[in-house]
């Protein structure tokens, strides 16, 4: 069987490993430059490490079958925002007395987001947005399918129903000082949204607020600062200076942003080669990684990089698209959601183009539960992807 017949036949399994030895190849390039790790060339291992528990974690997910995971959707919900109010109560207590709460909760830049077990760190907020995705797909099919006509009524009550499900763990997360989550989270909740048959007309009104309060907020920064220092201010008003002017910033906020341009602003076609140092900046390995990929890699590794992940999200698309299962569509959109943002905010933040808000690029930069989270939806497309096919081998019968 050739490549390509094996792409037709398992493209979802071939482009993971595809991104497997993207980020397994880009984590160890970046070793050199992550001076504040004890091991660095022991991350990539790491990485690998997780992928191999995910994809036990996918096949736990296919023999058991999705159905198992929906059916317990709620109690799993509540679990998780049990484990979000503890970091929430935690994190207040511990930037006002400097002691910690709750078993296990850490505090570290500026964020309690995770527990740490001691063998691994653990973030319930990077799984909450999946078990968030995957209530909402649910409750929305249910929607649905006790309503024979939309009107604004209807399209106001679910709404409702989404805002129920969502702000919950949104507001915890918030708590916890975790903006680039939310951010997440409130994407997904936008794609569902879309694909949940609301009239357009709701969506173009979201679209002016938006617009109304990103020039509100850029007339106060550029003609009343003081009004917006008050609105956004500490460390993510620290990332929109080192964001604007990087160069000027290199002593604080703007250092990472600043040396990484320079690293792969002289990388030409090819790269720099594996494991170069032309500047170091921290997070190399995580949010940066798309920077180490052009660095050492240069254009050439940075578009294989891009067209890979593209590709990925076009797999996904398909995949949910064949289904005949409304709630599959729906869960389908919330997942792109999740990774487009991600995708784009990441990679366009890497470029100057976006402020630095710590959000990592999904699949590819290190990080066991944002990897373990990702690879537990992909468990659920997994098994979507075979009753696809058994649905259309038993309609070519």
């Amino acid at each position: 069987m050739s490549l390509i017949d094996t792409l037709k036949k398992h493209p979802l399994v071939i482009v993971l490993l595809m991104l497997l030895s993207i980020s397994c190849l880009a984590i160890a390039s970046a070793a050199p430059i992550m001076t504040s790790i004890a091991h660095p060339g022991r991350m990539w291992i790491m990485q690998l490490a997780y992928y191999i528990v995910g994809g036990v974690m996918i096949l736990l997910i296919f023999r058991s079958g999705m159905e198992t995971i929906y059916k317990h959707i709620k109690p799993i919900y509540w679990i998780f925002m049990a484990l979000l109010l503890g970091l929430a109560v935690d994190h207040f207590v511990y930037t006002r007395t400097m002691h910690h709460v709750v078993p296990g909760a850490t505090y570290v830049n500026g964020s309690t987001c995770w527990y740490n077990l001691k063998v691994f760190s653990f973030q319930p907020s990077e799984f909450m947005k999946i078990i968030m995705v995957m209530y909402l797909a649910q409750m929305t099919k249910a929607f649905n399918e006790n309503i024979t006509v939309r009107t604004r009524d209807t399209d106001i009550q679910y709404v409702l129903e989404v805002l129920k499900i969502s702000i919950p763990p949104a507001l915890l997360v918030f708590l916890e000082n975790d903006t680039g989550v939310i951010m997440i989270m409130m994407c997904a909740c936008f794609f569902i949204l879309i694909s949940s048959g609301m009239n357009g007309r709701w969506f173009i009104i979201l679209f002016a607020a938006v617009g109304i309060i990103v020039v509100l907020m850029s007339l106060l920064f550029l003609y009343h600062n003081e009004i917006f220092t008050k609105i956004i201010s500490g460390h993510r008003l620290d990332r929109i200076y080192g964001w604007l002017d990087p160069e000027g910033t290199t002593a604080n906020q703007g250092m990472q942003l600043w040396f990484s341009m320079i690293s792969y602003g002289t990388a030409s076609w090819f790269g720099h080669g594996f494991g170069a140092t032309v500047m170091a900046f921290p997070e190399a390995h995580t949010d940066f990684i798309f920077a180490i990929i052009a660095t050492d890699f240069g254009f050439i590794g940075a578009i294989i990089t891009i067209a890979t992940i593209c590709l990925f999200d076009i797999v996904l698309l398909r995949i949910g698209l064949r289904s005949e299962n409304e709630r599959d569509k729906h869960f389908t959109m919330g997942i792109l959601g999740c990774l487009l943002f991600q995708q784009v905010w990441n990679i366009g933040m890497i470029l100057g183009l976006l402020p630095i808000t710590g959000i990592t690029l999904p699949l590819i930069s290190y990080g066991g539960s944002s990897l373990l989270s990702y690879l537990l939806a992909l468990g659920i497309f997994v098994d979507m992807d075979y009753h696809n096919k058994i649905s259309n081998y038993n309609t070519h019968m």
